[in-house]
């Protein structure tokens, strides 16, 4: 089983995951974070399909 605490503590180990070294992931961790915050704030827009959308009936 994998051990996050493991991969995180082992710049070879987290290369050998992501492909990336600790300072990129951690990078791209900040952003994704915020990305994912900002997901989580909108509204969802309930969506109507078009008049005589979707799939033809045979």
């Amino acid at each position: 089983m994998l051990n996050l605490d493991c991969i995180f503590n082992q710049d070879r180990l987290l290369r050998a995951m992501t492909g990336l070294n600790c300072k990129a992931f951690e990078a791209l961790l900040l952003d994704f974070a915020q990305a994912y915050e900002q997901s989580r704030v909108k509204p969802e827009v309930n969506r109507k399909p078009a008049v005589g959308g979707g799939r033809k009936a045979t």
